[in-house]
This record gives C-alpha cells, sequence and structure tokens, in this order.
C-alpha cells in the first residue's frame, strides 16, 4: 500500500457461535443472525466450539440441545458456558434450540442455565425472537455490567 492509499477502517466483527448441525437450519439462523448484525460461525464439532469459546468473543451463543450427538445433561457446550466465570458469561447471549421447549419459557431457560429457550418450530421467527431475548437480558444486567465498568472490571 503506497503513502498517498488509505486502508478502510474495518470495526470488529460482533459475533455469534452457532452450534447447529441441520443445514436448512444453519440457513435460517444465519438470516436472522445477519438481520442482528452478527456473523455466524458454525463450529463442526462440539470440541472446536469449546475451543472457540475459550479464544474468541462471541456476543451471542445458540446451540441445538443435540449438537454432536449430545443430551441436555451433557453438551459440551453448555457446560463450557457453564462454567465461565460470571464476569465474562454475563456479556454472552445463550439461547437453546429443542423440539420440546416453549419458547421464551424463562423457567427452562433458568433450569438449562442459558438466557433464553426457543422451540426449533419457531425458527421462522428468530430474528424478532433474539431481539427481543437479546433487549431484555441487556436490560437485566445492565447495572451488573455497569458496576463492573466502575471497578475496572471491564
Amino acid at each position: 500500500m503506497s503513502v498517498t492509499e488509505t486502508a478502510e477502517y474495518q470495526p470488529p466483527q460482533r459475533l455469534a457461535l452457532v452450534c447447529e448441525e441441520a443445514p436448512e437450519r444453519q440457513t435460517v439462523i444465519k438470516t436472522a443472525l445477519e438481520q442482528l448484525g452478527l456473523a455466524m460461525y458454525a463450529p463442526k464439532t462440539a470440541e472446536e466450539a469449546v475451543e472457540r469459546l475459550r479464544r474468541h468473543f462471541f456476543e451471542l451463543v445458540l446451540v441445538n440441545e443435540q449438537f454432536n450427538g449430545a443430551t441436555p445433561l451433557d453438551n459440551p457446550v453448555l457446560v463450557a458456558v457453564r462454567t465461565m466465570a460470571m464476569s465474562m458469561r454475563r456479556y454472552i447471549f445463550v439461547g437453546l434450540l429443542g423440539r420440546e421447549y416453549k419458547t421464551f419459557d424463562n423457567m427452562m431457560a433458568f433450569a438449562k442455565s442459558v438466557n433464553m429457550v426457543v422451540n426449533v418450530n419457531d425458527l421462522p421467527h428468530l430474528a424478532a425472537i433474539l431481539r427481543k431475548g437479546v433487549i431484555d437480558n441487556n436490560e437485566f444486567y445492565r447495572v451488573y455490567r455497569e458496576v463492573l465498568a466502575a471497578a475496572g472490571r471491564r
């Protein structure tokens, strides 16, 4: 690049980790995430997903409860999220996809240690669902995040 050329500034990309194996669902999810200004990364294995969680900051993590043959009880991605430091975890919105959940069931989300559960049949409305979930989550943790920032921990 010559001295007269200037490089265009590229703001950091907002990332979403999507642990879903079905290509048709990935397509729907990717479209919804793009509407929210997020770039999707879809790992092939649970091990790859956990490694990415350790190395990169994802604003949103969306996990199918059966990703990579797991069950909701032993899903390695959900286990990794549950064991994160609270000061880090509160900046990540985690959604759990499943067939047995009712979308926006807050008690089930609490029981699964995620921010929101989504029934896979509601994927056509995912952009609106995520928008509402993220806004509610940001408002809920606003004061907590302000305290962390004031303490110099974020």
